[in-house]
């Protein structure tokens, strides 16, 4: 079971991947599914053996939630903070 979790890991991170592009190209009912299918992928590959898919999910999903939720969240707070 925990070599069939690399792999769900990697294809969650294509969807997450294939959704963010399409944000970035203007539809915006997008964004929740790339940021939940990164979660998911991103804790699947936290259980996943050591390998090749591991890492791709690991650090592909890692990217995408680090665009989506911390550089936003860091810019908001810290260099955006007046109406």
């Amino acid at each position: 079971m925990k070599s069939k979790l690399g792999v769900l890991s990697t294809i969650l991170f294509l969807i997450g991947l294939v959704s963010y592009v399409v944000v970035l190209f203007g539809n915006d009912s997008f964004l929740s599914v790339a940021v939940i299918s990164s979660a998911l992928g991103f804790i699947l590959g936290l259980f996943a053996e050591k390998g090749m898919y591991k890492k791709i999910g690991l650090i592909g999903n890692g990217v995408i939630l680090f665009t989506t939720i911390i550089i936003p969240f860091i810019v908001t707070t810290f260099f955006w903070n007046r109406p």
